[in-house]
């Protein structure tokens, strides 16, 4: 596992800390599905104790995101075809609910911080900087969801990209030359200008749709061929 993937713990509460950056590196797709955590490894990564990185990792598989394994270890799941297929159908009712609202009352500050954030990701994309475009694209999303104003929807949808996250690993390098992405965000950004709540909607369940094809294609390629364990 690359030390690189985590930062050093500031001054704030040391298992806040670990949770923060496990999490962002689950929905930003930086950890592959079948990814084994040592807690002693990733103590050290972060330059502090076993105890406040076990304890991030006991809450993170209580609640289904990792799961545990012997010797102090925990491990990112692999998924299925039907259930990546489950995941994106859910994604697509929340967030299309999410990119709805937000279309409504959506500030031109947002907007343009979007759009800076997009004009970023497809330039990452395109240079194949994979771990910055994912980060970018979880950027650029989430700050449509927020602007739906509606808090308990927006953990809603973390706790669906902690689970499809690592997935999206998949999406790269096959989704390099597609111009799924660009049609569908430049769609979104013209109904968020525009207000066009439905437009807006339709494009991110697009959004989602071409992201789990690609996955999907990835999920049923190493079902036949089962993944090597790390």
């Amino acid at each position: 596992m690359s030390t690189a993937l985590f930062n050093a713990a500031p001054r704030k509460s040391l298992v806040t800390h670990v949770e923060d950056e496990i999490r962002a590196a689950l929905i930003e797709g930086r950890l592959e599905p079948g990814t084994r955590l040592v807690t002693k490894d990733l103590a050290d990564s972060l330059g502090m104790s076993i105890t406040p990185v076990r304890e991030a990792l006991v809450r993170f598989a209580a609640s289904g995101v990792l799961t545990a394994e012997p010797a102090q270890s925990f491990r990112v799941p692999t998924m299925t075809v039907a259930q990546y297929f489950e995941i994106a159908e859910i994604r697509k009712a929340v967030e299309g609910l999410a990119a709805y609202n937000a279309a409504q009352q959506i500030g031109a500050d947002e907007i343009a911080e979007m759009q800076v954030l997009l004009k970023k990701y497809l330039v990452a994309k395109a240079a194949k900087d994979q771990h910055l475009a994912l980060t970018l694209n979880k950027e650029f999303r989430f700050v449509l969801y927020s602007a739906a104003r509606m808090p308990t929807l927006l953990g809603v949808i973390e706790m669906l990209w902690l689970k499809a996250g690592p997935g999206f690993n998949y999406l790269f390098p096959e989704a390099q030359t597609g111009s799924g992405d660009h049609q569908n965000y430049n769609g979104l950004m013209q109904a968020l200008q525009q207000k066009q709540a439905a437009a807006a909607r339709t494009a991110i369940e697009h959004a989602i749709d071409d992201g789990a094809r690609i996955v999907i294609e990835a999920l049923k390629r190493r079902e036949e061929q089962p993944m090597a364990v790390k």
